[in-house]
């Protein structure tokens, strides 16, 4: 039976509380988790209007993403609040916004 009563197996961040990091000009984050044997990772990031990534990201692993404001553009389409993206490992894109966007990112990683 599953241990319940166990209050080490439930993390809680307050992301409200947090600081957004510059991560490059025009892009901050708010790490959620981190693990870096892993490679494990969930942030909140936020790009402000204009910004593009300066190079075409290649996924190592799974990347999800769910876009809560604003338009995250690929070169596959726009997509906007509401909008679950996986991008597979093995997978890459370049993308950008018009207006400005944040977004959930979760990177499973490795299995442990």
């Amino acid at each position: 039976m599953a241990d319940t009563q166990n209050p080490a197996l439930i993390t809680y961040v307050d992301s409200s509380g947090a600081n957004w990091q510059e991560f490059r000009p025009g892009s901050r984050r708010k790490v959620l988790y981190e693990d870096q044997a892993t490679g494990q990772l969930t942030m909140l990031v936020q790009w402000d209007p204009g910004y593009r990534m300066a190079v075409v990201e290649h996924h190592a692993y799974d990347e999800h993403l769910y876009i809560l404001t604003g338009t995250f553009v690929d070169q596959h389409r726009a997509s906007g609040p509401g909008t679950y993206i996986l991008n597979r490992a093995g997978s890459e894109h370049q993308a950008s916004t018009p207006d400005g966007c944040t977004f959930l990112e979760v990177v499973p990683g490795r299995p442990q």
